[in-house]
């Protein structure tokens, strides 16, 4: 990836874009009133654009501007806030202090949300195997701004990790983790949400195999959670009980484990 700043740019924003460049260790790009898509077949990259408002990535080979929105998120946790019950939380027992593991975080949706019910005596850590979506995420979580403060403190509270979930299991510590938690990319396109529909094609597609769930198993105290497409045969293949829901097209399934 390559950094610019947005067309209008300042030196608000050139010094922002900058920052970032050496954060992450990517190329800066002076903008020179050249369009992204010349920038883009000039250096044959996904390019970050630091804009005023937002940052976004225009990927080389999609046409889709990738940026960070907590999309269906606050919705989620705007019902949570009144007491309604929710339905991640629910499956995978979480309470005050737990600690949860996303192998799966994409923009981060239900880390938010577990983020909230493990409140500040939890934690929550997720890992993100694609480049571009690991930056939309480690930005966004620290920086967007909803004005609910007990929703920006959970975003804030999330730890980013960039790679795969395989090798960070791997080297995890055995029960070191209350829940980890796996939502792979359905097979079947269910989501109707822009946020969902724009990562699909950045979204890292490693099949979910059984010597990841053997390692999970390992590593988590309490339990193991799927989400799936209803019909998906990855519960049965992997060993989950599926939690049929009659108004949802994804299930949760969940592996109960009990630690000598």
């Amino acid at each position: 990836m390559i950094i610019t700043t947005a067309g209008r740019t300042s030196n608000e924003l050139i010094a922002k874009a900058k920052e970032l460049s050496m954060k992450y260790e990517l190329p800066y790009k002076e903008r020179n009133g050249v369009s992204v898509e010349s920038l883009q077949q000039k250096h044959q990259d996904d390019v970050i654009v630091v804009g005023k408002d937002r940052i976004y990535i225009a990927p080389l080979h999609d046409n889709a501007k990738l940026f960070f929105h907590p999309n269906l998120a606050m919705v989620r946790a705007k019902r949570m806030f009144k007491g309604e019950e929710e339905s991640l939380v629910k499956a995978a027992k979480l309470t005050s202090g737990m600690s949860f593991l996303d192998c799966t975080l994409g923009l981060a949706s239900d880390s938010i949300i577990a983020s909230i019910a493990v409140g500040d005596s939890g934690s929550v850590t997720g890992i993100e195997g694609n480049s571009l979506l690991f930056f939309l995420a480690n930005e966004g979580l620290s920086s967007f701004t909803t004005g609910n403060s007990d929703f920006d403190q959970a975003m804030r509270r999330i730890h980013v990790v960039y790679g795969d979930h395989l090798s960070f299991l791997q080297q995890a510590k055995t029960g070191s983790v209350d829940v980890i938690y796996f939502d792979p990319m359905f097979h079947e396109t269910i989501d109707t949400s822009h946020g969902i529909n724009s990562i699909r094609g950045q979204a890292v597609m490693a099949p979910l195999t059984a010597k990841v769930i053997d390692e999970a198993k390992r590593v988590a105290r309490q339990r193991i959670i799927l989400k799936d497409h209803w019909q998906s045969e990855r519960f049965t293949q992997l060993g989950f009980i599926q939690h049929k829901r009659k108004t949802s097209l994804f299930h949760y399934g969940t592996m109960e484990l009990t630690k000598e």
